[in-house]
């Protein structure tokens, strides 16, 4: 009989068992089920699933897709790309690589959309590989914008500076995703109520060209684009301001140009207070402050303190002290100057950090 030490000089020399398996955690919703070894990336992918569902839901009254639930798996798969779908038993299967904290909501957003886009092509019974890219950006967008609604602004905004893209390019799914959004919600418009959406989308899941369906209800399909696009950009009005719309702004409501007698100039808020007396000066000061007040907390943060510190010399205008005023109004351009100063500092890491549209 072994003694206990040699039972334990034995069992160390013996070859070490193999570790155990990972653990394996799901998440099933209406639209997938998704797997992965880590919980909070199954939760934050089920989330995306349940956020296209509602979209679908409440938008365009779309019921599930009839057929066995996707299933989309979290893992690092050598040799593929981070969305991967195939047809695996008369089911959708996908596998998706998150990646970085930067890149994994975008993926997350792909894959839920490009599960519901494939069900329904196999439910149609067409190949998944038909699905329009286009359906899969825009539906992914959707997605996005509902999990993080600053996104809406932020591409709208986006969308009233930038110049549009081409049919051709939102249609092959080269386009910015800001694109790729407004053409679908543009669509949605043009094709009436949410049974014809529904079925303008199952038709692109089906690899039916929207192209053609455009040509049908207008002659020209670009000129389309660019009318619908502006309409719907100019029918949204922004919750906040961008960094450059809140300079912008600001340059509109500090100008001062009156006509003194020698025609219109451009007279500094410094040299304003005496002119206070003209009416036409009281008036303008007064609609300006109307406009401040209404207007000061759509302004971004960075130039909030400029805006509230201009807003306080409106407000002292009529009887405050010309030391005073003038002390306030170097004041707003200390303001303005650091505000200046910070939204450089801000685009500069921001066009070193986001990567280059699609």
């Amino acid at each position: 009989m072994l003694s206990v030490l040699g039972l334990c000089a034995w069992l160390a020399a013996a070859d070490p068992l193999p570790p155990p398996p990972p653990q394996v955690f799901s998440n099933d919703t209406v639209l997938a089920t998704v797997t992965g070894e880590r919980v909070a990336e199954v939760s934050f992918v089920a989330a995306h699933c349940a956020a296209l569902q509602r979209h679908l839901e409440f938008t365009l009254n779309l019921p599930p897709v009839p057929g066995p639930v996707a299933r989309v798996e979290l893992g690092d798969v050598p040799g593929l790309p981070p969305v991967e779908t195939r047809v695996v038993g008369g089911a959708v299967l996908l596998f998706v690589r998150l990646g970085s904290p930067q890149e994994a909501p975008e993926r997350a957003a792909q894959a839920a959309a490009q599960a519901w886009l494939a069900r329904v092509a196999l439910a149609g019974g067409r190949p998944v590989t038909g699905v329009e890219p286009w359906a899969r950006q825009a539906l992914a967008c959707e997605i996005l914008t509902q999990l993080r609604p600053s996104l809406n602004d932020y591409w709208y905004r986006e969308g009233r500076r930038e110049i549009p893209s081409s049919l051709e390019e939102i249609v092959a799914g080269r386009a910015p995703d800001r694109e790729a959004l407004l053409f679908w919600r543009a669509l949605r418009r043009t094709l009436g109520g949410p049974a014809d959406q529904a079925k303008g989308l199952i038709a692109s899941a089906h690899g039916q060209p929207v192209l053609k369906r455009l040509a049908a209800v207008t002659k020209s399909p670009e000129e389309w684009w660019l009318l619908h696009r502006a309409e719907l950009l100019l029918s949204r009005e922004p919750v906040s301001l961008g960094l450059r719309e809140s300079a912008e702004s600001l340059d509109d409501i500090t100008r001062f140009v009156f006509d003194l007698g020698a025609g219109d100039q451009l007279i500094s808020g410094a040299d304003l207070p005496k002119h206070r007396e003209l009416a036409a000066v009281k008036l303008s000061v007064e609609a300006r402050l109307k406009g401040l007040r209404r207007e000061v907390l759509r302004q971004n943060p960075v130039y909030h303190n400029a805006w509230r510190t201009f807003g306080t010399w409106l407000e002292a205008f009529e009887k405050g002290k010309p030391e005073d005023l003038a002390k306030l109004w170097s004041q707003y351009q200390e303001e303005r100057r650091l505000a200046d100063s910070l939204r450089r500092e801000v685009e500069a890491a921001m066009d070193t950090a986001v990567p280059a549209a699609k």
